[in-house]
Parts: structure tokens; sequence; C-alpha cells
């Protein structure tokens, strides 16, 4: 006897059948030929799913995909140019199928600061960010934007000895404390 049929066997003294589907996932004993027969069958789906997605489906999925990605790397990971607020809005852009000339037109933005922002020559405001928020229909929210600003700030703070070093300098009385 297969060992999830035990587990039903246990369960089935305790609850009906619609309790037990209702609140439980029993696994398949596959064949791997099986499995991967399953497997081929849900990938068919799943392509099927895609194909009948409409335009706003798509973009919906797309946003929510986007704003997974932005929390697990706020999270999560270090800093890094490759994930920078330009990176994301960039890919922000993609997803909407817009030019960055039209975005800029969209969030009242001159294109040459867009272009400076999203190629990390520059850092956005906080206007921009209430801006990106409102022009998702608040599916990322402004804080969420503004996080990755803030990531690179951090960065920066961490690795910038230079300038440290120099407005150290300029405080006069500083207190000695051994840290």
């Amino acid at each position: 006897m297969k060992k999830y049929e035990k587990i039903y066997k246990a369960l089935s003294k305790k609850y009906t059948d619609e309790e037990i589907t209702d609140s439980m996932l029993i696994p398949e004993d596959l064949t791997e030929r099986e499995r991967k027969e399953a497997d081929d069958e849900l990938k068919r789906y799943r392509l099927k799913l895609l194909r009948e997605q409409t335009e706003e489906e798509r973009i919906f999925s797309d946003l929510m995909r986007l704003k997974i990605l932005m929390e697990d790397y706020i999270r999560q990971e270090p800093f890094t140019e490759e994930k920078s607020f330009g990176k994301y809005l960039e890919e922000y852009a993609r997803i909407l199928k817009i030019t960055k000339k039209k975005l800029s037109e969209d969030l009242a933005v001159h294109y040459t600061r867009l272009s400076r922002i999203i190629n990390g020559h520059e850092d956005p405001n906080i206007e921009l960010v209430y801006r990106l928020e409102k022009h998702c229909g608040k599916l990322i929210s402004a804080l969420k934007w503004w996080r990755l600003v803030i990531k690179k700030q951090e960065y920066e703070i961490k690795i910038d000895d230079e300038t440290r070093e120099r407005e150290g300098g300029k405080v006069k009385n500083a207190m000695k404390f051994v840290a």
C-alpha cells in the first residue's frame, strides 16, 4: 500500500472526503513518464492561457511580477546597478510597451531628465515616485519606488570614505567617544 493511501485511510476515520479535499492537497505517486506527461500538459495549458490573455491582463501580471521582484530586491539583496531605480523604471516602460518619450510625457518629466534617471546619472525626487504610483494605478506604491532610491543612497554612504573624510574635516568640537 502506498504511503498516501495510509494517510488517506487515517484521515478518513476523522473527516469526510469533502473535508479532506477542501483542506489538503494529496500528491500523486507518478512514474517518471507520467510526471513528464503531466508537466507537458501543464506547460501546454499555461501557454494556452498566455495566448488567450488580454493586453490588460498581461500588463497587470507583468506589473505584479515587477512589484514582487522589487520587494525581494529591497528586502534581501545588496545594491547593484543592474537593479537600480532606473532599471526598474525602464522595465516598467517595457511592460507598458511605451517609449521613454511617452513615459516622460505621461509623468510630466522632461525626457532628458527621465533618461538621466533611467541611466543612473540622476536620482529621482519624491514627486516622481508619487507620479509613478498614480501612473501604475497604485499597484506599485510610491514607498516601494522610493526604497529603491534609498537602497542606492545607503550603498553610497557605506562606500564613500572620501566624502566622509572631507566633510568630517569641516567639523569643529567633535565629541570623542570610543565606539
